[in-house]
C-alpha cells in the first residue's frame, strides 16, 4: 500500500526520535460503552460534539480543535460498528474524530505541550469511516508548525485491521516550553466529487513509523488461547515493504524484550524469511515477541512488541469453541460461606467483588435465595462440584456468566414470580459451562445472545414454567422456553432438554452493523424429550446441526425438529448442515433413525420473500467441532448417564428427569394448562426440596484457604499453613502440564472418587454412572495404575497396591447388547501421603541410584542387587507416565528415556526382588 508517508528516509533506533515515553491515544466513539470500542493498550479519549477539546497525558497538553478553514462548525466522533465488532475487533480505527458536516472541506488542529526539548515523532490513523456505497473519499495534508509534512496521504476507507489502515508518520524538533501544532487540512488536489472530511482514528507520540515495522502477527496481539501444538508454534508475520532482514526477539519478560537488542538472551535470530519456530512453550508463560525490520543501507525500524499465551483445556473434558476458556487460573481463591443474597462470604459478592482472575469454592450448603440478577465479571471459575451434601441451589433470580469463565456443576431452580432467565451466557467471549441444571424459569431457561467462543455442555434444562404470568405477554401466554442460542462461534453439545414446551433449541441469530447474518452455531449429541410445540427453530447464518436425539413425550405437537426461518430482512446466507439426527415418535418407534437427512428438517420464508439463491441444506458442516462427536444413539446413552449438576450428587428432580427420559414417562402436569410434563409453576412438580444446610470448618480443612484441603497438601508435600493471601501452592504446577495444583484438585472433585485405605479393597457400583446403558450393559476395566480392577456384575472391586499412596484413576468401558459404549474414570485416594512425598517405611528397603538429577534427557538406574527390576515412573499426583522392566545391578544402569516429559517432579518407583523403593527426581 502506498498510503503512508514521511519526510524522512531513514529512522535509526539509535536516535533521539524515541527518546521520550510513548503516548498511544484512542479517539473513542461517543455513547457507547468504552470495552465495545476502546483499543486496549492505548488512551481513551471519548469525543463529542464540540469546537475543541483538551486532555492532559502524562504531563503533556493535547487539544484537538476544529480549523477556522473548515466548513464544519464543530469537531465529532463516528464510527464503523462492523469492524468494531466480531470478527474484526478492529477498535482503533473504526471509530474516530472528524469534522461535523466537513465534506465540502475539513481542517483539524492538533497543538501539543509539554513535550521535552529535542526529536520527537507523530502517527496518525487515518480510516475513513463512511459507506463507499454513498462517497468517495479525498485526500489529506499534514502541516508541523505550518510546515508541509505530507502531502496527498490518501486515506483508507472502512479498513478492518489497524494494519491496513492508512497513517502519517511526522518528525519534529521541540525547543523548551514550545508548542507544536499539527494541522490536519483537506488536500486541494482531491477529487471534485469526493468527501474531503479527514478523519483522525488515533495517534501515538514518539513511536517508530508504522509503515517500516512489521506487521499482521500470528498469533494475533494478546491472544489468549494461541494454537499450540506439543509446545510447538510457527511465528509469522508481514515484512515491511522496505525490509530485507528480520530480527527476531522472542521471551517471557516485557520489559527485557521490548529494550532487547543482540546482546540479549532474547534475540533469536536474524533472518530473511517471515516465520519463526517457536518449542517447548509452556501455557502458563505469556509470551512477547518483536520482529526488528532491517533495511538495505542497515536502517533498523523497532518492531511492536507483541503477545500471546498457549491455550490450554479449560480442563480435561472441555470441548468445543469455548474449550480454552482460562478462568481464574492463576488467580486468588475466594470461599462461599454463607447463603446470604450478598454481602461478605456470599456468592454474589465472591464473583462480582474486586476484579483479576480467581477460583470460587463452596463452604457451604443449602439454597440461596437471590433478590437480583447476578452478572459476575470476567476471568472466573465457579467450582459447584467443591460445595459440601447436596451441593447449592440458587433460586429466584439469574446467573450470568461473563468473559474468559468457567462455570461447571451449579444448580438454578428459579421458581414462579419474577419475569427472568435462569443461566446466561450473553456477551461472553471464551467461556465454557459444564454439567449445570437449569429449571423453573419464566423467561428462557438460558442464553447466549451476542456471545462467541462459548461452549455449553452437559448441562440439564428442564420445566421451563410454561403458563406461568410472563410480564411481556397477555395472561395464559405459554413461555416454557428451554433456551435462545447465539454465538460466533458456538458449541451446544451433550445437553439434555426436557419438559420444555418450546425453544428446543430456537437459534437467534445476530446481525452484524451492516446489517448480515453472523452467527455460527454448533449443535449436536444434544437430548430433547417431550418437548411442546416447538423444537429448534429460528435463523441463522451457519448452523450445524448433527447426531442430536429428539424423543417425543406426551406433550409433543410438531412433526419436524429443525424449522429454519429464512427472513425477508438481512444480508448473508440462512443455513443448516443437517445429519445423523434421531426422531423417536411416542410410542419408542424411530421416526428416523439418524440415516435419513431430510426428514426432520424444513424451512420457511418470510411472507413474500422469494426462494433463496443458495442451497438452504448443504451436504457439508459448515466448521470443524473441536470435540468427540457419537452417534445419535450413542450420545443418548452417554448424555443420560452424565449430565446436569451430579457432584456432589445429582439431586431429586434431576434424577426425575432423566428417569422420565428413559421411560418416556412424565409425572406432573400443569396447573393452569393440564398439559402432561409441563408445568406452569414450581409447586406443580412439589416445589423445592430439601436442599441441607452444611457449613465445611475451614479452619480445619482448608487453613490457609488457598483452595487446596489440607489433606490434598499434606498428601502431596505442600504447605498448609501458608501465609493469608499466598496462593503459591495452589497456582503451581509441579508437572507443567498446564493445570494448576489447585485445578488438578478440582479435576479430583468434577470425577467420581472414592477413598480406601492401603491393602483394602473398595467396591463400586457402577450403574449410578451409566443410567442411559439400559441393555444388558458388560463392564470392563481399561486402564488402572498403581492397583488391581476387577469387575463382578456391575460391581467394580479396586484394591491399591501395598506401597502406593497418593490419587489414581481407574479407567472402565459400559458396553451394551447394541454395541454402544462408554467410558468414564473413578477417582481413587489411598493414605495420607502420596508415594515419594515420605519414604514408605522408616528404612530404606535396598539403595537406588538415579543419576543425572535433575534430568534433561536420559534418566540412568542402577541397583545394589543384580536382576530384572520394574521400574515405573508417577508424575506429582502418582499416575505412571512411563513402565518399563530392565536387567540392572550396580555395574549396569538402566537408561530411560525420559525427553518427552513435561518439566516438574517425578517420582520413581523399583521393584526387585520383591523388594521395592520410590525416589523422587526432576525434569527440566
Amino acid at each position: 500500500m502506498k498510503n503512508r508517508f514521511t519526510l524522512f528516509a531513514m529512522l535509526l533506533i539509535s536516535t533521539g526520535i524515541l527518546a521520550q515515553s510513548p503516548v498511544k491515544v484512542d479517539f473513542d466513539k461517543d455513547e457507547r460503552a468504552l470495552d465495545e470500542v476502546h483499543e486496549p493498550g492505548y488512551e481513551s479519549w471519548v469525543i463529542t460534539n464540540c469546537v475543541d477539546t483538551t486532555k492532559v497525558i502524562n504531563g503533556i497538553k493535547i487539544t484537538m480543535a476544529n480549523g477556522k478553514e473548515s466548513d464544519g462548525a464543530s469537531l465529532k466522533s463516528h464510527w464503523h460498528k462492523v469492524g468494531i465488532q466480531a470478527p474484526y475487533y478492529a477498535r482503533l480505527v473504526s471509530d474516530g474524530l472528524t469534522v461535523n458536516g466537513g465534506d465540502m472541506y475539513a481542517e483539524i488542529d492538533m497543538t501539543i505541550e509539554g513535550l521535552a526539548p529535542g526529536s520527537h515523532s507523530l502517527l496518525t490513523y487515518h480510516n475513513t469511516l463512511d459507506s463507499p456505497d454513498d462517497k468517495t473519499f479525498g485526500m489529506i495534508d499534514v502541516f508541523v508548525n505550518g510546515e508541509l509534512k505530507v502531502e496527498g496521504l490518501m486515506q483508507s476507507n472502512r479498513a478492518l485491521s489497524t494494519y491496513d489502515a492508512a497513517t502519517a508518520y511526522v518528525t519534529f524538533d521541540v525547543k523548551e516550553n514550545e508548542p507544536v501544532v499539527v494541522t490536519f487540512r483537506s488536500n486541494e488536489d482531491s477529487p471534485s466529487d469526493a468527501s474531503w472530511n479527514i478523519v483522525i482514528n488515533g495517534f501515538c507520540l514518539d513511536v517508530p513509523d508504522a509503515g517500516k515495522q512489521a506487521k499482521s502477527p500470528f498469533p494475533a496481539d494478546r491472544d489468549l488461547h494461541a494454537e499450540v501444538e506439543n509446545g510447538n508454534c510457527t511465528l509469522k508475520w508481514t515484512a515491511a515493504q522496505s525490509a530485507v532482514l528480520h530480527d527476531v526477539y522472542l521471551g517471557t519478560d516485557l520489559n527485557l524484550v521490548t529494550n532487547a537488542d543482540k546482546t540479549s538472551s532474547c534475540y533469536k535470530a536474524s533472518q530473511t524469511n517471515t516465520t519463526f519456530d517457536c518449542t517447548n512453550l509452556y501455557s502458563m508463560n505469556t509470551y512477547y515477541w518483536r520482529v526488528d525490520e532491517v533495511e538495505e543501507d542497515g536502517t533498523v525500524t523497532k518492531g511492536e512488541v507483541w503477545s500471546f499465551m498457549p491455550c490450554q483445556l479449560a480442563f480435561p473434558g472441555a470441548e468445543g469453541y469455548g474449550r480454552y476458556a482460562r478462568g481464574g487460573r492463576g488467580g486468588k481463591v475466594v470461599y462461599v460461606t454463607n447463603l446470604n443474597d450478598a454481602g461478605p462470604g456470599s456468592f454474589r459478592e465472591a464473583v462480582t467483588n474486586g476484579s483479576g482472575p480467581r477460583t470460587v469454592l463452596f463452604a457451604v450448603s443449602g439454597i440461596v435465595r437471590l433478590e437480583s440478577r447476578i452478572m459476575s465479571n470476567e476471568q472466573i471459575t465457579i467450582a459447584g462440584q467443591t460445595a459440601p451434601g447436596k451441593g447449592v441451589c440458587f433460586r429466584a433470580a439469574p446467573i450470568g456468566i461473563n468473559s474468559e469463565s468457567v462455570c461447571r456443576f451449579l444448580r438454578i431452580r428459579l421458581g414462579g414470580g419474577t419475569t427472568y432467565d435462569g443461566l446466561g451466557m450473553a456477551g461472553t467471549n471464551h467461556s465454557i459451562v459444564d454439567h449445570c441444571s437449569v429449571s423453573w424459569t419464566i423467561d428462557e431457561a438460558f442464553s447466549s445472545r451476542g456471545a462467541k467462543n462459548l461452549t455449553l455442555q452437559r448441562t440439564l434444562i428442564s420445566e421451563a414454567l410454561n403458563c406461568a404470568g410472563h410480564q411481556n405477554y397477555p395472561a395464559g401466554t405459554e413461555h416454557g422456553y428451554a433456551g435462545t442460542i447465539s454465538g460466533q462461534t458456538g458449541s451446544f453439545h451433550h445437553n439434555l432438554l426436557a419438559h420444555c414446551n418450546g425453544r428446543n433449541w430456537s437459534v437467534g441469530d445476530a446481525i452484524d452493523g451492516s446489517g448480515t447474518w453472523v452467527s455460527k452455531l454448533d449443535v449436536f449429541n444434544n437430548v430433547v424429550y417431550n418437548y411442546g410445540s416447538r423444537a429448534t427453530d429460528g435463523e441463522v447464518h451457519k448452523l450445524n446441526f448433527v447426531n442430536n436425539y429428539y424423543k417425543k413425550g406426551a406433550a409433543t405437537t410438531v412433526g419436524h425438529i429443525l424449522k429454519l426461518e429464512i427472513k425477508g430482512f438481512g444480508a448473508g446466507t440462512e443455513q443448516a448442515y443437517y445429519s445423523g439426527n434421531i426422531i423417536e415418535d411416542k410410542n419408542g418407534d424411530l421416526l428416523n433413525d439418524g440415516t435419513d437427512n431430510q426428514f426432520g428438517r424444513i424451512y420457511t420464508l418470510d411472507s413474500g420473500s422469494s426462494e433463496p439463491t443458495y442451497e438452504v441444506f448443504p451436504d457439508e458442516p459448515f466448521f470443524p467441532s473441536y470435540a468427540t462427536i457419537h452417534t445419535a444413539k450413542d450420545a443418548y446413552k452417554s448424555v443420560l448417564s452424565d449430565v446436569g449438576c451430579n457432584l456432589p450428587l445429582l439431586d431429586e428432580h434431576d434424577q426425575r428427569i432423566v428417569r422420565e427420559t428413559l421411560e418416556g414417562s412424565y409425572t406432573y402436569v400443569g396447573s393452569e394448562t393440564g398439559k402432561k410434563g409441563l408445568i406452569d409453576n414450581e409447586a406443580d412438580a412439589g416445589g423445592y426440596e430439601n436442599y441441607p444446610e452444611i457449613t465445611i470448618d475451614l479452619d480445619e480443612f482448608d487453613t490457609d484457604r488457598d483452595g487446596l484441603p489440607n489433606w490434598w497438601e499434606e498428601m502431596f508435600g505442600l504447605n498448609p499453613n501458608s501465609p493469608e493471601g499466598d496462593f503459591s501452592d495452589s497456582n503451581a504446577d509441579d508437572d507443567r502440564d498446564g493445570y494448576t495444583n489447585l485445578e488438578e484438585y478440582l479435576h479430583w472433585m468434577a470425577t467420581p472418587h472414592y477413598e480406601v485405605k492401603t491393602g483394602e479393597t473398595v467396591e463400586i457400583d457402577l450403574t449410578k454412572y451409566t443410567r442411559g446403558f439400559e441393555k444388558n450393559p458388560v463392564y470392563t476395566v481399561t486402564k488402572i495404575d498403581n492397583g488391581t480392577a476387577t469387575v463382578d456384575g456391575n460391581i467394580l472391586k479396586i484394591t491399591p497396591e501395598e506401597s502406593f499412596g497418593g490419587i489414581f484413576y481407574v479407567d472402565f468401558t459400559v458396553t451394551d447388547a447394541e454395541g454402544s459404549a462408554c467410558t468414564r474414570n473413578i477417582g481413587v485416594k489411598v493414605g495420607d501421603r502420596a508415594v515419594g512425598v515420605e519414604p514408605v517405611s522408616d528404612t530404606r528397603q535396598f539403595a537406588v541410584n538415579a543419576y543425572p538429577n535433575p534430568v534433561t534427557d536420559y534418566l540412568y538406574v542402577s541397583t545394589e542387587s543384580t536382576g530384572d527390576a520394574k521400574i515405573q515412573v508417577m508424575n506429582a499426583y502418582g499416575n505412571s507416565v512411563l513402565t518399563e522392566t530392565c536387567n540392572v545391578s550396580p555395574n549396569v544402569a538402566c537408561k530411560l528415556d525420559v525427553s518427552f516429559l513435561p518439566m516438574g517432579i517425578y517420582f520413581l518407583k523399583i521393584q526387585q526382588e520383591g523388594l521395592s523403593e520410590t525416589i523422587k527426581f526432576i525434569k527440566k
